[in-house]
């Protein structure tokens, strides 16, 4: 049977690739070390396969039809936001098709799709732990921007389901599950349901996919005025630091978030933690926080949470650079 030989919970931003850190000193230098040395290690565990749960940011799912939950089990293509992969990449279709089929038999009814876009959400992390793009990927979205949401709950309890699925899978692979959002932000509303969105944009949320790519110009123009205005500011690192903290005495507190808490907190972006609580349950065992930096400039709150140690934990600040 297949094995699920680790976990690593962390942080995406569009920044990341749009205005990286060239150096220890700037701003995301420290948690991009991190996420090197966390490269390294990804490597070291010689996956097979990665189950990757991740966000959807209007570009691949609209409220024409809005599942919790979506499995891509025969082809998977970045859409290339924010200088992220474009194009076909890597799907282990037998072992997608026998995690969507375990995951129905334990009592959930995820969307299935044969051609599933990803965004930065999921594409992002994936290329900066396997830059090769080489090592076959199960996508699987988590709704956590397009409200009705899953509960965290539920999805700390579809994560769980995902991990004996791929226990219970025919063969010997070995299996990296990977969550990635959060930590605390503040981005620009997805939801239909906000009585602050223009009739333009709520339009395109349930309607957008044929102007994708048509209307993805004026997002990111938008996220960069975001992240360069007063708004930038909003990452709360006391609350990130303090939850990385839970995390690590119990990661089955990643269940156990309070949807109104987190976000009056830490913002609409740690609805994002989703993904976190699914890739915590998948694998089921003990997680350490091994990076933090909160960096408005990206308007994020970087974080890591990784089964795998570092020999020394990075050093955290939190003001803000």
């Amino acid at each position: 049977m297949a094995t699920v030989v680790g976990c690593m919970n962390l942080s995406h931003s569009p920044f990341w690739n749009i205005a990286p850190a060239r150096a220890p000193e700037a701003p995301g230098g420290r948690f991009s070390a991190s996420v090197e040395r966390l490269r390294v290690a990804a490597a070291e565990l010689a996956p097979d396969a990665v189950v990757v749960f991740g966000p959807d940011h209007a570009r691949n799912l609209f409220y024409d039809c809005m599942p919790p939950f979506c499995i891509g089990v025969e082809r998977v293509s970045g859409v290339g936001d924010y200088g992220t992969p474009r194009g076909e990449l890597p799907l282990p279709g037998r072992l997608a098709r026998e995690i969507f089929a375990g995951v129905t038999g334990r009592g959930f009814d995820p969307a299935v799709s044969l051609d599933l876009g990803i965004d930065h959400g999921l594409a992002q992390v994936y290329a900066k732990l396997f830059p090769a793009l080489d090592v076959p990927l199960v996508p699987v979205i988590v709704n956590s921007g397009c409200p009705p949401l899953p509960s965290f709950r539920r999805c700390f309890d579809f994560g769980w389901a995902v991990g004996r699925a791929v226990e219970g899978a025919a063969g010997s692979a070995r299996v990296l599950v990977i969550g990635s959002g959060g930590l605390s932000h503040w981005p620009p509303s997805i939801s239909a349901q906000d009585p602050e969105i223009g009739p333009e944009w709520r339009d395109f949320l349930i309607h957008g996919r044929p102007r994708m790519l048509e209307v993805e110009p004026s997002r990111q123009e938008r996220a960069i005025k975001l992240a360069e205005g007063e708004s930038s500011g909003q990452v709360r690192p006391e609350w990130d630091r303090a939850l990385l903290e839970r995390i690590e005495r119990d990661p089955g507190v990643l269940g156990r978030l309070d949807e109104e808490d987190v976000a009056g907190v830490a913002g609409p972006g740690a609805m994002e933690l989703r993904t976190w609580a699914a890739a915590t349950a998948a694998w089921g065992g003990p997680l350490t926080w091994t990076a933090y930096e909160p960096v408005p400039e990206w308007i994020t709150g970087m974080g890591v949470a990784s089964s795998i140690a570092p020999a020394d934990r990075e050093a955290v600040d939190l003001t803000p650079r």
